[in-house]
């Protein structure tokens, strides 16, 4: 980061920019404790290579304004190359090459030391023949062979009656050889009539299928693209539908991850589940909601998104509760926890607890408002006061009597 700004010192002042027409302060950074190293330059003219701190810091070469770096630090560093560009590194000093004097391997930003191979003496690659020391061929796309000029396209396709050449890592021409990259075996076509493009180690076991396998570095993946499971990570072959009677319609997955309900060929939720559209919507829950069950009366006027398992139980917790939504079958509360279900009683005191509070709450809601009622009807004349009638205390007392039993009985 650079800091300068217009000078309003005499021109022969030293903490002006060097630059002959420039008349702004020289620019500065601050280093890892804050201090400030000033430059000779403005912020304009500074380049932004940085030395170590022993050695300057800043660069003694302005730059141009517009650019980024000063010529020394800007252009190829083949000599005799004007190529312009931007060098690597922060700290490190490392001279920026153009494309065609730096090294061609990937990443690479150092001088390449071979002009036919382009790359650089870390990167360089030899011939692999035995007693050769020639540079490997480039090809134009880029790719570095395992063989020399002088020793490439010296294999033939294996095949018979075949002249095209064969590649080093090859015993066949592309033409007969595995669709996989990394084979080097022959494809199936050449024993059986279209055979496909992949050998028989690599080809799809569906039966008439052309394609090589999916995944060819995973031993049991045996099914092509268009024949294995969408599901990630899965490998198994994709299956009829399970909601299929005549099994002639596909599923884009696998038996196990294609939902279970009929007429449905969406992915499930969980191997052998049903899909989100007809899972239960309880979390973790694998079972089909009530809608998912074909031709039942079970659960007629009940919550349809959840199973039969999460319905009942919902049901069961509706069904202890009074007309006014408060109150508790103390007896069956006992019988369901058996005395052993402590976590359980706790929750059921807090619950009616807060159902407690939650009434008190609503109580002084409705006297103020019985209160600002009666006020406007005063006002208007048209009640007395001993007319207006008492807050409805039926519902608070009964939750309180209920706790207070709780309180008696698993106290």
């Amino acid at each position: 980061m650079l800091w300068s700004d217009y000078s309003d010192v005499p021109t022969d002042d030293g903490r002006r920019c060097q630059v002959v027409g420039c008349h702004k302060k020289h620019a500065y950074s601050k280093n890892e404790v804050g201090q400030r190293i000033y430059s000779k330059y403005c912020s304009d003219h500074t380049c932004a290579k940085r030395y170590p701190e022993e050695d300057g810091y800043h660069c003694a070469t302005p730059r141009a304004r517009g650019e980024r770096y000063c010529p020394d630090h800007l252009k190829c560093g083949e000599p005799g190359c004007e190529a312009m560009g931007e060098f690597v590194g922060t700290r490190d000093y490392i001279r920026w090459f153009c494309i065609r004097h730096r090294c061609s391997a990937p990443d690479c930003r150092l001088r390449a030391s071979d002009k036919q191979q382009r790359r650089c003496a870390s990167h360089f690659m030899s011939c692999t023949v035995p007693g050769c020391t020639r540079p490997a061929h480039l090809h134009r796309s880029g790719r570095l062979d395992l063989v020399c000029a002088v020793h490439y396209d010296t294999h033939r396709c294996l095949v018979a009656d075949c002249t095209r050449w064969a590649s080093s890592s090859a015993r066949y021409c592309p033409s007969h050889k595995c669709a996989v990259p990394d084979c080097s075996a022959a494809r199936r076509s050449l024993s059986v009539p279209n055979g496909g493009g992949a050998c028989l180690r690599h080809l799809c076991t569906t039966p008439y299928c052309t394609n090589p396998v999916l995944y060819p570095n995973r031993a049991r993946s045996v099914h092509c693209a268009l024949h294995t499971c969408k599901t990630a990570s899965c490998v198994n072959p994709r299956a009829a539908s399970s909601s299929s009677s005549s099994g002639g319609i596909t599923s884009d997955f696998c038996l196990s991850h294609t939902c279970l309900t009929p007429g449905c060929r969406a992915e499930a939720r969980f191997a052998g589940s049903h899909c989100e559209r007809h899972v239960c919507v309880v979390a973790g829950c694998a079972n089909p909601r009530l809608s998912a069950v074909p031709s039942s009366t079970l659960g007629v006027g009940l919550d349809r998104e959840r199973c039969a398992s999460h319905t009942s139980r919902r049901e069961r917790r509706a069904a202890s509760l009074d007309v006014d939504g408060f109150g508790m079958d103390w007896e069956g509360l006992r019988g369901r926890f058996g005395g052993s279900g402590e976590r359980e009683m706790d929750r059921e005191r807090k619950r009616l607890s807060d159902d407690l509070e939650r009434l008190r709450r609503r109580e002084r809601e409705l006297e103020a408002e019985r209160w600002w009622a009666a006020d406007r009807s005063r006002e208007a004349g048209l009640v007395a006061d001993e007319d207006l009638p008492e807050p409805e205390r039926e519902g608070i007392e009964r939750i309180q009597r209920d706790l207070d039993s709780w309180k008696w009985r698993y106290s």
